[in-house]
């Protein structure tokens, strides 16, 4: 499903990502774990070109590319492949809800006006937001825009959902709102890679863990290995703090 392989990402000068080789199955929730300035939202950004990898392949769905000769529409195809939840929401605050799931349908997929409409409005009832549609951005709590977020990402059926920090922004009670829908997409059998330091539900959700530092993966296996026995004293030391 997807596969990086020897992928490096530099800053100028700063070496961020050394060498990650990664594989994930279809349907498999993997939880990036790790310090902050690991690397781990970078390694998010980088597999669909939000930030353009220095050096490597990255293959989704049997597509592979090789980042130094990627094409912009090598670039479009890996984008629209993947479905995007961000830190902080990312809404355009001179749309509606519905305009703001509908856009990515009519602009990027062309999907007609009517059907888009259809498909938003029943997103956004499974994200509990069917009387939210003609809200603006600022007219929400943090919780809910986060959900139009997810339901935005949704709403393209990617092959894969990358989501970095979503609850890094959300106040502590609204945490868990956005939580229970994350676990709702993953249990349909979705292909998700997470970036989040809310370890508990990391535990619970993912069938695989990674912990990075320092631009590398130091330690990955499923989650019962990592957080009841880690073999690496980094990750245990890091898991013994956090915990």
């Amino acid at each position: 499903m997807i596969k990086m392989e020897n992928v490096h990402k530099y800053f100028d000068q700063q070496h961020v990502l050394k060498g990650i080789d990664l594989s994930i199955k279809k349907g498999e929730v993997v939880a990036i774990l790790g310090p902050s300035g690991s690397g781990k939202s970078t390694l998010l950004r980088c597999i669909n070109f939000l930030e353009h990898p220095t050096s490597g392949i990255i293959e989704i769905n049997g597509e592979s590319v090789d980042v130094e000769a990627a094409s912009k529409a090598d670039i479009l195809s890996l984008r629209t492949s993947t479905g995007m939840v961000f830190q902080q929401y990312n809404l355009f605050k001179n749309l509606t809800v519905l305009q703001n799931v509908m856009i990515g349908l009519t602009n990027v997929k062309h999907i007609n006006t009517k059907d888009a409409k259809k498909r938003s409005v029943e997103i956004l009832e499974k994200v509990g937001l069917k009387e939210r549609l003609d809200f603006y951005p600022v007219q929400l709590s943090g919780g809910q825009q986060q959900r139009v977020g997810i339901a935005r990402a949704l709403a393209l059926n990617p092959e894969v959902f990358l989501l970095d920090e979503p609850t890094s922004s959300l106040d502590p009670e609204m945490v868990d709102e956005v939580l229970a829908v994350i676990k709702d997409v993953a249990s349909e059998g979705n292909t998700m890679l997470i970036v989040t330091h809310e370890l508990n539900f990391a535990r619970e959700i993912s069938d695989r863990v990674i912990f990075m530092e320092d631009g590398v993966i130091i330690e990955e296996g499923t989650s019962k290995e990592i957080f009841s026995n880690p073999r690496v004293e980094r990750t245990k030391r890091f898991l013994s703090k956090v915990l």
